[in-house]
């Protein structure tokens, strides 16, 4: 299953259809201590921002699984090399003792990320994650809380079966979850090749294996969002499947999320800081103390279909 640390690379405004997206688990680590902000201005100088030291959390917890997939991190200085062998905060170097409703957080040195077999995330419950981590010789802490959805949303029609290109617009089905209106929704072929991309597609029909190269990722991952649902109507709701969105020929795996308030915050407002006019603006982050990133709750759901030639 496709996890939020392959989904997103972009969303920009309030319901934003047909977007690329991909990993920000890159982006997220060089997310500076300080926000600066213009006023109507293209760009701004931060090369004078002052470096300050934060615990980088990338971290989702889903309804019905056990917490696992916790990346804690560090930032760097604005303007200096990203140190790979020190980006991930580990119990031996960084001393980082981390807990979620004080249940200790195990440490896996093979994917240098976090978990626990004791906490099975539920439906409604609020969970904390702290943090305790050494980073260049200060002693960081932060904590932050999410509350998870609700039990209700699932994808009606999980097989939707198989579709010739550009042939009648297939649609998604699901239930939502009662008083949660943010859904997010990722559309990944589960194989993108120059091989078996669509070269007749209606949107870019002069491309070779060159220019599809250069740019296989972007057509690879695809997605949507519908915010601000009626979630109490009790009626499932369509989400079609674009032309613009599937690339390639082959299946697809399309992983539904019924996001929490700050599964939304992050996504709208985390990949894209600029406005049209200009001026910046800070990210949501919910994080007390000298943390930054995301912790997140959501419901996942899976749903296949194939594109025939």
């Amino acid at each position: 299953m496709k996890r939020m640390s392959d989904l997103i690379r972009k969303f920009a405004g309030r319901v934003k259809r047909s977007v690329n997206l991909r990993m920000l688990s890159v982006s997220i680590a060089f997310l500076a201590g300080s926000i600066i902000s213009g006023c109507g201005q293209s760009g701004v100088n931060i090369d004078n921002a002052p470096y300050v030291p934060k615990i980088v959390v990338e971290g989702y917890l889903y309804c019905g699984e056990t917490v696992g997939n916790i990346r804690l991190m560090r930032n760097f200085p604005i303007g200096s090399p990203v140190d790979t062998s020190t980006l991930y905060l580990t119990p031996s170097v960084n001393d980082v003792q981390a807990t979620i409703n004080g249940t200790p957080l195990s440490f896996d040195p093979v994917t240098q990320t976090y978990f626990s077999r004791q906490i099975s995330v539920g439906y409604g419950q609020t969970y904390t994650l702290d943090v305790n981590a050494v980073v260049d010789g200060a002693r960081l802490h932060t904590t932050s809380a999410t509350t998870t959805p609700l039990e209700g949303f699932r994808i009606i029609n999980r097989n939707m079966g198989s579709f010739s290109y550009n042939s009648s617009l297939m649609s998604l089905t699901f239930l939502p979850s009662p008083g949660t209106g943010f859904y997010a929704f990722s559309i990944v072929p589960d194989t993108a090749t120059t091989a078996n991309f669509i070269y007749n597609n209606v949107f870019r029909n002069k491309l070779d294996s060159a220019d599809v190269a250069k740019n296989l990722n972007d057509y690879e991952f695809n997605g949507a969002i519908e915010d601000g649902i009626n979630s109490y109507a009790g009626t499932a709701f369509a989400l079609p499947i674009r032309s613009d969105e599937t690339w390639f020929y082959g299946k697809y795996t399309v992983v539904g999320y019924a996001g929490d308030s700050n599964f939304k915050d992050y996504v709208l407002t985390a990949p894209s800081v600029q406005e049209p006019d200009g001026n910046f603006h800070e990210p949501i982050l919910i994080f007390k103390g000298d943390g930054i990133g995301v912790f997140a709750s959501a419901i996942a759901d899976t749903a296949t279909f194939t594109i025939t030639r």
